[in-house]
């Protein structure tokens, strides 16, 4: 079977480009009169990721020249913006390079379960105009589970391994500050074993968690002692968690797939409409259980408050790492000399545990991720199918065009 040849994305003829290219002097312009009072003060990292978005794939803002070793056909590949949160293409590499690694580098071959935290409506705001909270909310989340995770075991010593993504938005792109957790659904204990959880009460931690986060709002001053008080005379307080979802410890793919999840864009092209006569974007999503509708129609200028109030600031992390998957613990285990593996083995209670495997070397080159994707590859000539190398970098944001060795063209495209 032949492989298909890869085709260069066109970035423009994209709804979200065609939405933005042409509005988004017009939100700026008007935004500390219509939106400001909603989502704050126009942040200038949203400024700098729209307009890389916009020169994302354009080969007037720089490219690099690929050649057949065989025929010497040659062809231009566009940079890339690299934008997080915001840009489809740049953003799905970031997904594919976590999924593959946290599975190689982060997580063992051990059951884990995916564990949502939602907060209630009331309290969103609060994460909107203060985006640190949101950090300090995943720290509620991480201290629930540990600690319900020892009184469940009745045991003090034991650590779980927790991976935390920190999400912003719902299904129809409205703000929804909510966490998903990727957690090893057991304990790692000092002696080197691994003890799994019977079946948590979501109940008792919904309380827990709800009781830190409380605690936290109100240490903010963000909240007073009355109001607690009111929101838990409420038969409904609005937090939530599900925690339903489980993978299998011989699950390798599972856990990638669920790692992908949780890093997933804000928003999806194949589900937003863009009429230029109308100035409108209609944005459809699935009909779940509870949900008065499965779509929402923004004006344009709307639609642009809506997806930059998801781009997260410089150095804002949005995935942390608790407990035995934090970079304390794990930088300990490095430092350690490694002995024998041993393999898993499960026992009524307990498993022994073994370390992750650890590749010698994580390819990160975005020829390979396109391969994973859309089975093509863009380093195969087109014309006789041969292999296709990288041979000279042209930057024309600078004054002149300049070319860079291929070794330092190669470090930027893996990074």
């Amino acid at each position: 079977m032949v492989e298909a040849l890869y085709k260069p994305r066109r970035p423009k003829t994209s709804p979200l480009y065609q939405s933005i290219s042409g509005h988004f002097s017009e939100f700026e312009s008007v935004y500390e009169e219509r939106y400001q009072k909603r989502h704050g003060v126009l942040r200038d990292v949203v400024r700098e990721v729209v307009h890389k978005y916009l020169g994302c794939g354009d080969l007037k803002k720089g490219f690099a020249r690929i050649r057949c070793k065989s025929c010497h056909h040659e062809v231009l590949l566009a940079f890339s913006c690299k934008g997080r949160y915001f840009c489809p293409s740049c953003h799905q590499k970031r997904v594919l390079m976590f999924g593959e690694w946290i599975t190689e580098e982060i997580l063992y071959a051990l059951p884990h379960r995916q564990y949502v935290f939602t907060v209630p409506k009331m309290l969103r705001p609060h994460f909107r105009f203060d985006r640190k909270l949101l950090g300090k909310l995943s720290q509620c989340a991480c201290q629930a589970l540990k600690e319900l995770s020892r009184k469940t075991l009745n045991n003090e010593e034991g650590v779980p391994g927790v991976v935390i993504s920190i999400q912003t938005f719902g299904d129809l792109v409205n703000f929804h500050p909510h966490l998903h957790c990727l957690v090893t659904d057991g304990c790692f204990m000092p002696n080197g074993w691994f003890y799994v959880l019977p079946e948590i009460d979501a109940k008792k931690l919904e309380s827990l968690f709800r009781h830190k986060v409380l605690k936290l709002l109100l240490k903010e001053k963000r909240i007073s002692e009355e109001w607690i008080k009111k929101l838990l005379s409420w038969r409904n307080s609005g937090f939530n968690i599900h925690n339903q979802v489980k993978i299998k410890s011989h699950d390798s793919r599972g856990r990638e797939s669920l790692a992908q999840y949780i890093l997933r864009s804000p928003f999806s092209q194949e589900k937003m409409t863009y009429r230029e006569d109308t100035g409108t974007v209609l944005y459809r999503s699935k009909m779940k259980p509870g949900s008065k509708k499965n779509f929402a129609v923004f004006s344009v200028l709307d639609w642009i408050a809506t997806l930059t109030a998801h781009i997260p600031n410089k150095g804002e992390q949005l995935v942390r790492y608790y407990g035995y998957y934090s970079n304390v613990s794990r930088g300990k285990r490095k430092k350690e000399k490694p002995g024998e593996e041993t393999e898993v083995s499960w026992k009524p209670e307990f498993i022994e545990i073994a370390p992750p495997p650890v590749s010698k070397e994580l390819k990160k080159r975005w020829s390979r991720f396109i391969r994973k994707v859309y089975e093509t590859d863009p380093l195969t000539c087109p014309k006789c199918q041969g292999e296709m190398r990288i041979i000279a970098f042209i930057d024309l944001s600078a004054c002149t065009p300049r070319q860079t060795s291929l070794m330092s063209l190669k470090k930027s495209f893996n990074t």
